[in-house]
């Protein structure tokens, strides 16, 4: 997998190249904007915001994001980028780092019209006529007109227009350049409409030739992908393929093949052209990919992927494409994740299973933050009498599953939460039943991008019967329904992240939860306390069997911690540490708080340890996050729930 750093990602050259990397999601996407929230965003694996192109320091910018984020190749995604990343390309090299830009001197000849013209008309190939006004106007060719005036080192048709006389050139740049306007041949559909523009001295574009040449890392060419564009405002909209053997000027276009391997050529280089009555006459060169490099990946011919591969020394098949199919660019409508500095105000949160333990204490905790403006509690039609009765504040929404609005809830969510789930001892048929919820409900959740999806999840999918402290690179072993509803939901949730990589997706393993709660939850870790209270003898059948104990209020707090963060690389499994403690020391801790003799507790296997359940939660620890609740803590709250 090599880990590509894409500049400009918001720019429809920017955009192109990332629908070609995540044609088959075989790289790590590096997005890079100096807009904050760009569609593309969300076609990256992680996104940086950047100062503008050409504010000082912005070159630094780009080499320190690609040192530590470990880019390989840095692809740019704007023409003013080129110049500036060919002439210090060193400055990359030095860390090891490629950059898919071409030669200094190319570069700035095909930026500047008129050197482009002089430079390869002379070496015979078909560049239409051009001139410096100034000197045209020193020298006229009234044959010319009607022309097209544009600067020099224009680009995004900026700047251009159509004259038909001498004195319309009065007030024109002498800089700029004029040429003759290049009608198609009439025969073109669009034919009639563009005399009819350019008779009313109005610049449109609506069909050219796109030619895009490859040259690999060693300067030599390697293929070709031609086609005709129908534009509308400027834009291709309606790509026809052209096979380059039924092309009847292919000669014409690999003239340019040997001048661009003098040169030293690398990477992408798009010519554009159109034919005429008169034959092929090319107008303008770019030495980038283009807004259709994507449409020519989705035709077969992805030469991003294959020129990343070339640049790092990888084999890749050769280039190709299908001349049976045609692109086409349409509006296309989406949201993005807005991103702004400092902690996100009026959210909305979504919360899966919030009636449960768990999610009953995380939803009052969050309440009167002002940090939320909207709670949406997500449950089963057969839950939602017991959510409306039992949250009743004026920021909670509860919604059923089922509800026909369900993907608009998921859509317009800034954090989602899920507790649901089934616990340990319910049946297999209450398993099957919130496996398949859950699958229904992360196929939505998928497709909303949601920025922070948090996913409780259990220390029960670990080998309880290896006696050490479960780390997150442990195997997991599903012994029971519950452990396995677990599992198939970590599952369901990382496929959330695979679908937008920009979504952040945690699932965090909590170890034993105790608290206070409106129905027991503690089970035997409260009944001892309680027993020996009221005098009881307690049996302890295995005191050297060990777990990992956490109050709920950690628990709680653990989660808001996460969606705290603004890190992208957070890791999508992580323990959640607690106090660990044996059976044995447990009981005696309660002993100890409740003034009760030693005696009262009886202990049977002390010589082994048959099950234990301790986590490992260093992870979590090493990015500033511990419980606060000791064991002490943990008991005498125990003391208080009934």
């Amino acid at each position: 997998m090599a880990r590509v750093l894409v500049t400009c990602v918001g720019s429809g050259v920017g955009q192109s190249v990332l629908d070609s990397l995540n044609e088959l999601r075989q790289d790590y996407i590096i997005g890079c904007d100096m807009n904050r929230n760009v569609y593309a965003t969300h076609f990256c694996d992680e996104f940086h915001f950047v100062p503008g192109l050409y504010s000082e320091g912005y070159l630094d910018t780009l080499l320190n994001i690609a040192i530590e984020r470990k880019a390989d190749i840095i692809i740019p995604g704007h023409d003013h980028e080129l110049a500036l990343l060919s002439k210090d390309i060193d400055k990359f090299h030095a860390h090891g780092i490629e950059v898919l830009v071409s030669e200094p001197k190319i570069i700035s000849i095909s930026r500047d019209k008129y050197l482009w013209y002089e430079y390869f008309h002379e070496r015979g190939c078909s560049i239409v006529p051009t001139y410096k006004v100034k000197d045209f106007k020193e020298s006229p060719d009234l044959s010319i007109f009607p022309a097209i005036i544009k600067p020099a080192g224009g680009s995004a048709s900026q700047g251009i227009h159509i004259v038909h006389e001498m004195n319309e050139l009065e007030g024109m740049s002498d800089e700029d350049i004029i040429q003759p306007y290049l009608f198609p041949t009439k025969d073109d559909k669009n034919y009639e409409t563009i005399v009819r523009a350019v008779n009313n001295r109005k610049f449109v574009q609506m069909s050219e030739i796109s030619i895009q040449l490859i040259f690999g890392k060693d300067a030599k060419f390697k293929s070709i992908f031609i086609s005709k564009n129908v534009l509308k405002n400027g834009i291709p909209v309606h790509i026809d393929t052209i096979l380059p053997e039924e092309f009847e000027y292919l000669d014409e276009i690999m003239k340019f093949v040997p001048i661009c391997e003098e040169q030293g050529v690398k990477g992408p280089v798009n010519v554009q052209g159109r034919i005429t009555e008169k034959g092929i006459f090319f107008f303008e060169m770019n030495m980038r990919f283009t807004g259709i490099t994507g449409n020519r990946a989705q035709l077969g011919f992805n030469e991003v992927k294959y020129l990343v591969s070339d640049f790092l020394g990888k084999s890749s098949r050769p280039l190709s494409y299908t001349g049976n199919k045609v692109g086409v660019r349409q509006v296309a409508c989406s949201t993005i994740n807005r991103l702004k500095e400092g902690q996100p105000i009026n959210q909305t949160i979504t919360i899966l299973g919030g009636g449960g333990f768990l999610g009953t204490a995380f939803v009052r905790s969050i309440i009167d933050l002002s940090q939320y403006k909207r709670i949406v509690l997500v449950c089963r039609d057969s839950s939602y009498d017991k959510y409306v009765s039992k949250f009743q504040s004026p920021k909670i929404e509860v919604v059923k599953a089922t509800d026909p609005l369900i993907q608009s809830i998921y859509n317009s969510s800034d954090v989602l939460v899920n507790f649901a789930g089934a616990l340990a001892n319910h049946s297999e048929d209450e398993v099957y039943s919130a496996i398949s919820f859950l699958y229904d409900q992360t196929k939505k959740i998928a497709q909303a991008g949601i920025p922070l999806v948090i996913n409780a999840s259990s220390q029960s999918l670990y080998d309880q019967t290896l006696d050490k402290k479960k780390t997150e690179e442990d195997d997991t072993r599903i012994n029971s329904p519950s452990a396995f509803q677990k599992h198939i939901t970590e599952k369901f949730f990382h496929f959330v992240r695979d679908s937008y990589p920009l979504s952040r997706v945690v699932s965090l393993r909590f170890p034993r939860l105790l608290g206070c709660a409106e129905e027991s939850q503690n089970g035997f870790f409260q009944l001892i306390p309680h027993s020996l209270r009221n005098g009881k003898k307690v049996l302890i059948a295995n005191p050297l069997n060990n777990t990992t104990l956490l109050h709920v209020s950690d628990a709680v707090s653990a989660i808001m911690f996460v969606i705290a963060q603004e890190r992208c690389d957070l890791p999508s499994i992580m323990n959640v540490p607690g106090v660990d403690v044996s059976m044995g020391d447990y009981a005696a801790e309660c002993a100890k708080i409740l003034d009760a003799s030693p005696d009262w507790i009886e202990c049977q296997n002390v010589a082994q340890v048959e099950r234990s359940s301790q986590i490992d939660g260093s992870k979590m620890k090493s990015l500033g996050w511990t419980p606060q609740k000791t064991l002490n803590d943990i008991i005498v709250n125990l003391l208080e729930t009934k």
